[in-house]
């Protein structure tokens, strides 16, 4: 029987919602949002003396695809199994929960105008939960042998 820690659980479903709240922002909306995000990064980048012209709009867009599902891995990973089992009947639900969030959030966008679902954002958004849980884990475990020590 998996334990969820609640306090985790909670603050896991509203980084959930949150996401969801980002797709039900029309394409203009969004795409400016993004659009002004290249823009300081841009602006940043050129004022240390770095290449700047790599960073795109799709580049943006995809990267806080990534980080808003590695932040929704941690979050879930440390809800689901607070005590760092690392077990089966910890990590299939874990790892169901994290598939199905960003399909559902695919999902909306198909619904939303200027928007579109598509299937490479759940990719990068499981590959950004993944990433998630694995610093979790990490984490965890360094924090645990600095104990010991």
């Amino acid at each position: 029987m998996v334990k969820i820690n609640r306090k985790w659980a909670v603050v896991t479903c509203l980084m959930a919602l949150l996401i969801w709240g980002n797709s039900l922002v029309p394409g203009s909306g969004s795409g400016s949002l993004s659009l002004t995000v290249m823009e300081a990064i841009r602006g940043f980048l050129h004022g240390v003396g770095l290449p700047y012209e790599w960073v795109t709009n799709f580049v943006v867009r995809k990267c806080a695809h990534f980080t808003e599902y590695m932040v929704l891995g941690i979050l879930a990973t440390h809800a689901f199994d607070f005590e760092g089992r690392r077990t089966f009947d910890v990590l299939l639900p874990t790892a169901v929960f994290l598939l199905l969030i960003p399909s559902i959030d695919e999902t909306i966008q198909l619904f939303v105008p200027g928007r579109a679902g598509m299937i490479t954002d759940v990719m990068i958004d499981c590959c950004g939960a993944a990433t998630g849980v694995v610093l979790r884990y990490l984490l965890r475990s360094l924090m645990c042998a600095k104990k010991a020590a």
